[in-house]
């Protein structure tokens, strides 16, 4: 047999089997004799074959590929979920298709459809439109009618009235927000503000809901005035401490949406003359890299992002393969207090 393109009938000429005997080893399935396996996969090694993927995609009805859809790598929460995803899937031998939506629904369902179009064997979605408190009805419609039955796992998220071949796995912001007021008001803070985000957005609604909730449980006030939402990112850090500093009265600790946030609290306050922690504790969220480069580094809410990222990767494969996800469909994965410098006791009056 001359080198070049070797086809599986080349192979199996060769050997003098079938086509499905080379099939069988391959795939390292079905019975096949000691020998003969041998034999096979001998002349496979010598010709360097490599089974066309996409043949073998026709056969099986799939393609070994997963569809990711965020939006934007550069984030920091979404960077180390993807990396995570990728570890993951490749213990499955998949491929990872990663769509960055800028942030722009029209782009996440171009992408959507164009994943569709793909015949990935399943999707993965974080943030965009499964991170809206309220679920868009039109793109409900659109996964409906492109993307199932293909398996869909959402991460931090939510879609409703979509729950067919559909499984979701988040880090308990909720339980997280009591864990940050447990901590600072053992550290004997009783004025407490809350910065970034937007609302609209399950990852500040969720925090917003628990703040509200944990006043009966944490003795701490949270006046209205010392909510300043802006967005997620460290300009938004910027935006939302200059807009607090207007108001008369002052907490004494400060929650921000993300470390991206609190690194642009805590700049802002040391550019106006204020010392963190000792005028303003600030506590984060993510555990991203920011906060071990900001000073005074940031006490911040760590993400179990290996287990976001593979929980997901199973779920989605345990679909694929028609495996029962034994009635756990929707995991909330408990999230850790990271403590560094940026949190300390009161030193005004509280």
């Amino acid at each position: 047999m001359k080198r070049g393109k070797v086809s599986i009938r080349d192979i199996a000429r060769e050997c003098n089997v079938s086509v499905a005997t080379v099939s069988r080893v391959l795939n390292n399935s079905g019975a096949v004799k000691e020998e003969t396996r041998k034999l096979v996969q001998s002349v496979i090694d010598r010709y360097n074959y490599r089974p066309n993927e996409l043949a073998r995609g026709l056969y099986t009805q799939r393609t070994k590929s997963i569809g990711v859809i965020i939006p934007e790598v550069t984030n920091h929460f979404f960077a180390k979920v993807v990396l995570e995803i990728e570890k993951a899937a490749i213990e499955y031998e998949q491929t990872v298709f990663l769509c960055n939506t800028l942030s722009d629904n029209a782009l996440q369902d171009f992408y959507t459809l164009r994943l569709s179009e793909k015949q990935v064997d399943g999707l993965l979605l974080l943030g965009g439109r499964a991170n809206e408190t309220k679920t868009n009805v039109q793109y409900v419609k659109l996964l409906k009618d492109y993307i199932y039955p293909t398996p869909v796992v959402i991460i931090n998220g939510k879609l409703d009235n979509y729950y067919d071949n559909c499984a979701s796995v988040s880090s308990d912001e909720h339980e997280a927000m009591f864990q940050a007021l447990d901590y600072l008001t053992s550290l004997g803070h009783r004025k407490i503000g809350f910065l970034g985000g937007k609302r609209g957005i399950m990852s500040t609604d969720i925090k917003l809901n628990a703040l509200k909730e944990a006043e009966s449980s944490f003795n701490y006030v949270m006046k209205e005035e010392w909510i300043k939402l802006s967005n997620y990112t460290y300009q938004g850090g910027v935006d939302a401490m200059l807009e607090l500093l207007k108001e008369k009265e002052l907490p004494t600790a400060i929650i921000s949406i993300n470390d991206e946030v609190a690194a642009g609290i805590i700049n802002t306050c040391i550019s106006k003359g204020y010392s963190v922690p000792d005028d303003f504790s600030v506590l984060g969220f993510d555990n991203s890299s920011i906060s071990t480069v900001t000073m005074p580094k940031i006490t911040t809410l760590s993400h179990p992002y290996e287990e976001l990222g593979s929980i997901a990767v199973d779920f989605l494969n345990n679909m694929i393969n028609d495996k029962p996800l034994k009635d756990v469909t929707n995991i909330n994965l408990k999230m850790n207090l990271v403590e560094r410098e940026s949190c300390s006791r009161p030193r005004r009056d509280t």
